[in-house]
């Protein structure tokens, strides 16, 4: 049985098992690795004695990334969440940015688009963006406060969310615009959304992209 795992903090909520199982096709054995601090993490040659491909979410999309061989683009980007061995070797990938990249391609070309968030998947979607050179808008709790309280009346408008699940975005939006979460089956936003006139897109077609391209890394046919 082909066995996966994932690596991260407070992930109980994942769906991947679900997500791999229903592109494969059949049951996998598939391990939450929960820790609290990145220093109990184990070491990859540790970790690959009993698996066969390794995913990375938040908070420790960098803990691994000077320990793996990585392309330039991925490189430039700081952050990792697929790691493969090939021999006595081990590569990382972000299949993050491509799955985003193949999204924004095939449906989100709009006129105003606006990121809230500054964290790993905001710099993902940035790196995105100014390749296809695409404008945007950024706005961070950070800097700017409460993200419920910026305007975000732009007509033709697509908002992507980038921040964590402990934001719950209860903003107003113009008509026609699209809140693209990055949250999956996330309650609060989905039940904020229902019978709204703007459309809410849920991240879990973003999920299913990114373990296509996971199984593509580590070589498993779907």
């Amino acid at each position: 049985m082909l066995k996966l795992a994932l690596i991260g903090k407070g992930i109980s909520h994942s769906k991947s098992q679900e997500m791999y199982e229903k592109i494969l096709g059949r049951s996998i054995k598939y391990s939450l690795l929960d820790y609290e601090a990145a220093e109990k993490i184990p070491k990859l040659q540790s970790l690959f004695e009993s698996i066969e491909g390794l995913s990375i979410t938040s908070p420790y999309k960098e803990h691994f990334i000077k320990e793996v061989t990585l392309n330039k683009e991925v490189e430039l980007l700081g952050a990792i969440n697929c790691i493969a061995r090939r021999g006595d070797k081990y590569f990382g990938t972000n299949t993050d940015y491509l799955a985003v990249e193949s999204l924004i391609k095939k449906n989100f070309l709009r006129k105003n688009i606006v990121i809230l968030g500054d964290g790993v998947m905001a710099r993902v979607t940035i790196a995105v963006l100014k390749k296809l050179d695409i404008k945007f808008r950024q706005f961070s709790r950070k800097l700017d406060g409460d993200l419920n309280h910026i305007s975000l009346e732009d007509e033709n408008l697509l908002v992507i969310n980038t921040c964590s699940r402990c934001f719950h975005f209860n903003n107003q939006l113009s008509d026609d615009a699209v809140f693209w979460d990055y949250n999956y089956s996330f309650p609060a936003h989905i039940e904020y959304f229902k019978g709204k006139r703007y459309e809410y897109i849920d991240g879990l077609e973003m999920l299913e992209l990114q373990a296509k391209f996971a199984l593509e890394f580590w070589n498993i046919p779907e």
